[in-house]
């Protein structure tokens, strides 16, 4: 940008127009310009106007002035700035032409008419500033022309093409842009009125404020730096919408073959992995391989005890027979010893039955005897009856002779009482004969009755005698009924069963059959549990072994865990303390925390800390390697180093090395003399002293030694003869100069010493500086050496608290599954107790079953019995009942008989005793018989033929009444003696025949009576013996019967063995004998069945094995025969054991394999099906190594020609990414090295010292060229990533880049803006010293705006400089309007450096203030100062008028104010 010429104002109105700038031109000439105008006067107007014609219509408004306030009228008002351009290129006059709007039109947002002109001229002209005609020369006054006429004239001059007269209409956009883009060709920037200019002006002293939101180095770096960078970059060609487009087709690029890259790194990652894989399987198949040959070491081991097993049973089978075959005989004489008892019984009992038949037989014969003497007894008793019946009678025929006798005696009433006593014999005899015909019947009748009485009373007796035998018969059965209550009794006490029979004494049908069949299915039951608890015994003893193998092996598993536990816990901890370590780290690299566990990025970003270190101190160690020098140049004197080959190239010539500075130190002579020596000889402090032979001699060397900067030489003869002085900076030889400025100081000792001291502090404290940084660097390396020793990886983490949770779950289930099988083994054991005393009792309770069993059989026989026994029972008692009640009716009949032949007999004993009376009353008549004719009357009674006859009787004699009395009474004796011998008759069964010849004898009768008597105790004798008789056979027949049940029931026959195949007595000894060799045999196989039991008990525990088949082994020892039990369970717990181990190490081998397929699985990288799959087949196939093997092979080798295939494919896409790298990375260096450019023109000469006010540090590329450019990669890798995740989702792309890939982002992602460092330096009254940005932006007042003006100037230098000036002779002009700059700035020690800072940048200040004073005004050469006058014409009127009061005006005057109006009056 040229420089302001000058500035034209005309008909500018302000503060409510009360203000006006009739026509002013201000002169400038390219020089910093001073406005003092006092405050209130305008001067943020005047900033206005100034700034107007070079912004955009938005930015032409201040805060509380819009633009358009100022123009009310039609009028124009004109606003011109005339350039002055650089080189002495002539003159370019800018400028506004502005009115209110004249056709305001609704669209319309425009309220102004605004005209943009721009005239380019060399010399002064009619377009120029002054001579621009829109104001007329009237009569009296000036006049301003008006809008339309101006246009008219500007479109004149447009057309004249000899004249580069442009003119805009600014309201219409396209000649706007025109305007701008015209005014940048004369370097006039829109962008930097608007940006810096009007920003700076926003307020007083506004610069201050312009870096305000700055507020440290990469705020800066930030908004100003890049941002200047990026537009100078960027100015032919936007290099940064050239890489966001080229990044976006890239990124589609990329899209379209991601998942061909994805796929190839994916690959290598899984191949990677595979090597894991393949190894941990190998590994897995090895192990498998060991569990193979245990598991056929444990299938041989079957076959072989499965071989012992068939022998050993076979034997044992063997043993079983020939023990049945003794059990058989020992049956046999068991047989033979109950038939032999048997028949000794039946014999017993046969001679009991003979004896008791040979007593029933004397029996009968003294029963016989007995009853023959009874019946004797019987005849004597009727002869005796009968010798008193014939005694009674013989008495009783005397009477009736006595008694004829006296009735002859009575004669006179003889007729009568004959007649009366043959009537009452007639009577009475014929009452007689029916009373005997009654008695004859009723005799009959009793004696019929009595017949059958006794017929009766016989069958009674039989019946009873029956029934007595039936009782007796009962009572047996009731024994025997009774036996088999006890019996039964017997056993439910026995067996606490509850065997009741019915009320009728039986049991229900099929109760017993079932209760058998419950008692087979109970034994059958507990034989079955028993044989199953022996097995479970046997299986849960090895299970019990098992289980405390597997407790032991699960406590060493515990232990093993836990030391797991313990391992990984300490590789846990080692990770956290690696993490925790890593955080350090992460705050020593201001990284987030987020990255804790990206190891690769963290070193990529401790290696770039690292390489700015290594820079740091490396610069450090430059500086201190030249302070080293320079140190040791003060003290040695030695100002010049020479090359190494040329120190030995003078050595080998012999040639001496003096130094010019070291002579001057060590020539004695005087400081001014010295310097004297100096200034005449500039050269001398910097040139080797050799004598002019010692130059020749080096002249004439024939070696050719190249230098890489000249070594001055001073001919020692010739030091002194030199008489020139250079008394400047330059020296001037023809053709060449040389800067050369010697600090005297050095020729002052005391000076020197003390500039030693200073550069010994300085080295020292630059020592101090390396020192620290080494150790920072050391401790950053040593950091870095760390984290790359760090074996955590995010996966790693991730894993190791899997394996930690999986472990501690794990250990949790082996402490659960520990406890579990400590109570499983504790609740086996138990049950093996329970178990054993299970077995036992069950053995107790089979022998009891068995018992119980054949106590029931016997029962159920006794039951059959007691069946017969009780049918008999109830036979005997319906006989007997039938007995009783036959006898009862027997008895009844009897009774009845009896009760009728007592009636009968009562009836007969009324007739008898009737009879006696009759007989009486008969005998008294009896001897009357029929004689004469004595008639008695008719009608007379009995009775009163009986008184008659009693009274005619009286009158007899008292002897005849006597003897008939008497023959009464001796025919009532004879008839009560015939009747008892009748009576004796039937009740012996007498016959008259049988007593009639025998005589009654009382000896004889009591001589029977006594043999009755003797037969009769013999009689009961017999009796005695024959019950004793039939008592043994009885007893001998139930021991016989129960020798046929235990027949039945002990050898199964239903009869006893004849007596011909009893072999012998000697059952005993035989018995012993064979039980001798059963218990042999038992032995035998007992040892036979303990082994089998012992191989059983093998195979159970193995029976998960038993699927097995045993392959060759090249070395085999078979199982013994031989061993023991505890030999052969020790063996096989060993080969259990083993082959448990080698399980669990398969298994654990097999665990690992399937947790890294797991981790793999896992990863991120690897969701695809294209790898999951396989990965999953594996997994499938996890349970056979070589198969897993197989498929990674298959897998690997699929992949292998995959990656060929995609590697043809993806090289086009990297070699794009490459491209893009480059391009990049060269913009990124343009900016890194432009950066470094914009302090390059900071000198000033502060109190005669030379002080960069910027100082911009940065990372040295070179050395980081490697890091920046993997930085670079990471980025266009992270920005292509989420380009394509944006394609994916079909969003904006575009604008992504657009705000990603930026000139700030791109350097800080690469570079980092933070490594970016900028000092300013300090300028106080009496000293000045460097600061940083961020102690600037805390400062405030004149040092802050001295700063800014710094930074400033610097960026619009930097700007403005064009590269290609390698001398950068082109400072083209620039200028700054600011408005009232001194309200903080007023000191002179800041003023002069800020003019110094101005005119170092060749920049145009242009400031408006209110202030005065020396120390402002003496800064500029160019003073305007505006003054308000107050019109003559109009009231409340006030002209600015400017009055120059320093600098040129041109030769050619100008009337500072002009009335513009119409004819008549002076208006504007």
């Amino acid at each position: 940008m040229s420089k302001i010429n000058a500035v034209r104002l005309i008909n500018v109105n302000y503060n409510n127009n009360a203000n006006r700038i009739s026509d002013e031109i201000l002169y400038f000439n390219g020089e910093s310009t001073l406005i003092s105008l006092q405050n209130g006067g305008g001067k943020s107007v005047l900033v206005q106007m100034l700034t107007a014609p070079f912004v955009h219509s938005r930015y032409r408004n201040a805060k509380d002035r819009p633009f358009e306030s100022y123009f009310t009228t039609a009028k124009p008002s004109f606003i011109l700035v005339e350039w002055a351009l650089d080189q002495g290129a002539g003159y370019v006059l800018t400028g506004l032409m502005v009115r209110k709007a004249q056709d305001m039109q609704e669209e319309s947002k425009e309220n102004l008419d605004i005209i943009g002109i721009i005239s380019e001229y060399q010399e002064s002209c009619i377009q120029d500033i002054r001579h621009l005609p829109v104001v007329e020369k009237g009569k009296k006054e000036m006049i301003l022309k008006n809008f339309n006429s101006c246009r008219q004239l500007f479109e004149s001059y447009k057309k004249d093409r000899d004249m580069k007269f442009f003119y805009y209409d600014l309201t219409n956009y396209a000649q706007s842009r025109q305007y701008f883009e015209k005014l940048l060709e004369y370097q006039i920037n829109y962008k930097e009125w608007e940006t810096i200019i009007k920003k700076i002006n926003v307020k007083e002293s506004g610069l201050s404020d312009l870096f305000a939101d700055c507020k440290d180095e990469k705020g800066l770096t930030e908004k100003w730096f890049l941002e200047a960078i990026e537009s100078k970059l960027n100015r032919d060609k936007n290099r940064i919408k050239e890489f966001q487009s080229i990044l976006e087709k890239y990124a589609g690029q990329y899209k379209d073959n991601r998942s061909k890259i994805k796929r190839r790194d994916s690959i290598r990652q899984f191949k990677e992995e595979t090597e894991s894989i393949q190894k941990q399987t190998e590994e897995y198949r090895s192990a498998e391989q060991e569990e193979n040959r245990q598991q056929n070491k444990i299938a041989w081991f079957i076959h072989d005890i499965n071989g012992l097993l068939q022998t050993t049973e076979e034997e044992y089978r063997q043993s079983e027979s020939a023990m049945e075959k003794l059990d058989q005989d020992i049956s046999r004489v068991e047989y033979e010893e109950l038939s032999s008892k048997f028949y000794a019984s039946e014999d017993e009992k046969n001679l009991h039955l003979g004896n008791r038949d040979m007593i029933d037989m004397e029996r009968e014969n003294l029963q016989e005897r007995a009853a023959e003497t009874e019946e004797k007894l019987h005849v004597l008793a009727c002869a005796r009856q009968q010798q008193s019946v014939a005694e009674e009678k013989e008495e009783l025929d005397l009477l009736r002779e006595k008694i004829k006798a006296a009735r002859q005696q009575g004669a006179d009433l003889e007729p009568e009482r004959k007649a009366l006593g043959f009537a009452l014999r007639n009577f009475f005899e014929k009452y007689l004969f029916e009373n005997k015909e009654q008695q004859n019947i009723q005799s009959e009748y009793i004696q019929k009755t009595g017949t059958q009485a006794e017929e009766e009373s016989r069958r009674v007796e039989d019946l009873e005698e029956k029934i007595r035998d039936c009782y007796g018969k009962k009572g047996k059965l009731e024994s025997q009924i009774e036996v088999y209550s006890r019996q039964e009794e017997q056993f439910n006490t026995r067996y606490k069963e509850e065997l009741v029979r019915n009320i009728v004494g039986a049991y229900e049908a099929g109760t017993l059959e079932i209760r058998h069949q419950i008692y087979e299915q109970e034994l059958t039951r507990i034989v079955r549990e028993r044989t199953e608890s022996q097995k479970k015994l046997e299986s849960g003893k090895e299970m019990i072994r098992s289980q405390e193998r597997s407790l032991e092996d699960k406590k060493e598993a515990l232990v093993h865990k836990k030391a797991e536990i313990q391992r990984q816990t300490e590789v846990y901890q080692l990770y956290e303390k690696e993490l925790e370590t890593r955080r350090n780290i992460l705050k020593y690299l201001d990284m987030e925390a987020g990255y804790l566990l990206d190891r690769d990025r963290i070193l990529n970003v401790s290696e770039r800390k690292l390489k700015e270190l290594e820079e740091l101190r490396r610069s450090l160690e430059k500086e201190e390697d030249i302070l080293e020098k320079e140190y040791q140049n003060l003290t040695s004197g030695k100002v010049l180093e020479l090359p190494e080959d040329l120190k030995k190239e003078l050595d080998n010539l012999g040639i001496h090395i003096v130094y010019g500075m070291e002579w001057l130190q060590k020539n004695g002579y005087s400081q001014k003399k010295n310097q004297e020596l100096v200034r005449r000889n500039p050269f001398l402090p910097y040139a080797l002293i050799l004598s002019g032979q010692e130059m020749e001699k080096l002249a004439k060397s024939g070696r050719n030694i190249c230098t890489s900067f000249p070594v001055p030489i001073v001919e020692r003869e010739k030091i002194e003869e030199i008489q020139e002085k250079y008394t400047d900076k330059l020296v001037h030889f023809p053709g060449i100069s040389f800067y050369i400025l010697f600090n005297e100081n050095l020729l002052d000792e005391e000076k020197l010493q003390e500039m030693i001291w200073e550069k010994k502090q300085e080295l020292e404290k630059t020592a101090q500086a390396v020192k620290v940084r080494k150790a920072e660097y050391a401790e950053y390396f040593q950091r870095q050496e760390v984290l790359k020793n760090q074996s955590v990886t995010k996966e790693k983490w991730q894993e190791i608290q899997e394996i930690l949770d999986k472990l501690k779950e794990e250990k949790q289930n082996l402490e659960k599954d520990i406890l579990e099988t400590a109570q499983n083994l504790d609740r086996l054991k138990k049950e093996h107790e329970e178990l054993q005393d299970f077995i036992v009792k069950t053995g107790l309770e089979i022998q009891n079953q068995k018992q119980r069993i054949a106590d029931f059989g016997q029962l159920e026989k006794d039951y059959a019995v007691y069946e017969s026994n009780r049918a008999a029972l109830e036979k005997c008692k319906k006989e007997e009942q039938r007995f009783q009640e036959n006898q009862k009716l027997a008895k009844e009949r009897q009774a009845k008989l009896l009760e009728e032949q007592k009636t009968a007999q009562n009836t007969l004993n009324i007739l008898e005793r009737e009879a006696e009376k009759l007989n009486e009353k008969y005998t008294r008549y009896a001897t009357y018989e029929k004689v004469g004719q004595y008639t008695l009357p008719e009608e007379i009674s009995v009775e009163q033929m009986e008184a008659r006859y009693e009274a005619i009787t009286s009158v007899l004699s008292q002897e005849l009444k006597d003897l008939e009395e008497r023959e009464t009474k001796a025919a009532g004796r004879f008839q009560r003696e015939q009747n008892e011998l009748e009576h004796l008759q039937k009740k012996y069964r007498l016959k008259p025949v049988q007593w009639a010849d025998v005589i009654y004898d009382r000896k004889e009768e009591s001589h029977q009576e006594v043999i009755l008597e003797d037969f009769q105790r013999k009689i009961q004798t017999k009796d005695m013996q024959w019950n004793d008789a039939d008592k043994k056979a009885a007893v001998a027949q139930s021991k016989s019967n129960d020798l046929q049940k235990r027949i039945r029931s002990v050898c199964g026959e239903e009869k006893p063995l004849s007596r011909n195949e009893i072999q012998g007595q000697d059952f005993e000894a035989r018995n012993n004998q064979l039980l001798y060799q059963k218990k042999e045999e038992k032995k035998h196989a007992d040892f036979l069945g303990k082994k089998v039991r012992s191989y059983e008990e093998n195979l159970t525990a193995l029976s998960e094995y038993n699927e097995l088949i045993p392959v060759e082994m090249e070395e085999r020892d078979p199982v013994s025969d031989t061993l023991t039990s505890e030999e052969l369970r020790n063996l096989k717990g060993i080969l259990i054991r083993d082959y448990n181990q080698k399980i669990r190490e398969t298994r654990q081998k097999k665990e690992q394999i399937v947790q890294l397929l797991n981790r793999v699985i896992r990863m991120e990288s690897f969701q695809d099906d294209f790898y999951r799959k396989p990965l999953e087949q594996m997994l499938e196939l996890v349970d056979d190594a070589q198969r897993v093997l197989m498929q990674l092979k298959t897998t690997v080798q699929s992949f292998d020609s995959l990656m060929e295939k995609l590697e043809v494919d993806i090289s086009v896409v990297e070699r794009e990414k490459e491209r893009i790298v480059e391009l990049m990375e060269d913009y990124i260096q343009e900016i890194h090295n432009n950066l470094g450019k914009i302090d390059h023109n900071s000198t000033i000469t502060i109190r005669d010292r030379n002080i960069k006010m910027l100082k911009i540090q940065l990372p040295d590329w070179e050395e980081n060229v490697g890091l920046y450019h993997l930085r670079l990669e990471d980025f266009i890798d992270k920005i292509t990533k989420e380009g394509v995740e944006l394609f994916e989702k079909n969003e904006n792309a575009q604008e992504f880049f657009g705000s990603s890939v930026t000139t700030r982002n791109l350097y800080d992602q690469v570079v980092g803006i933070g490594n970016v460092q900028i000092h300013l330096y300090k300028i106080e009254a009496q000293r000045e010293y460097p600061i940083t940005w961020k102690e600037v932006s805390r400062n405030s007042g004149g040092e802050g705006f001295l700063s800014a003006f710094v930074i400033l100037s610097s960026l619009l230098y930097y700007m403005r400089r064009d590269d290609t000036d390698i001398f950068a002779d082109k400072n083209e002009g620039k200028v700054l309007i600011m408005d009232n700059p001194f309200a903080q700035t007023n000191a002179s020690h800041l003023l002069i450096p800020l003019m110094d800072m101005a005119k170092k940048t060749n920049t145009q200040l242009i400031c408006l203030t209110g202030l005065g004073g020396d120390s402002i005004y003496n800064r500029f050469d160019n003073i305007y100062v505006l003054n308000l006058i107050t019109a003559s014409l109009r009231k409340g009127l006030q002209y600015l008028k400017a009055e120059h009061k320093r600098g040129k005006e041109p030769d050619e005057l100008i009337t500072a104010r002009i009335e513009v109006g119409e004819q008549i009056e002076m208006l504007f």
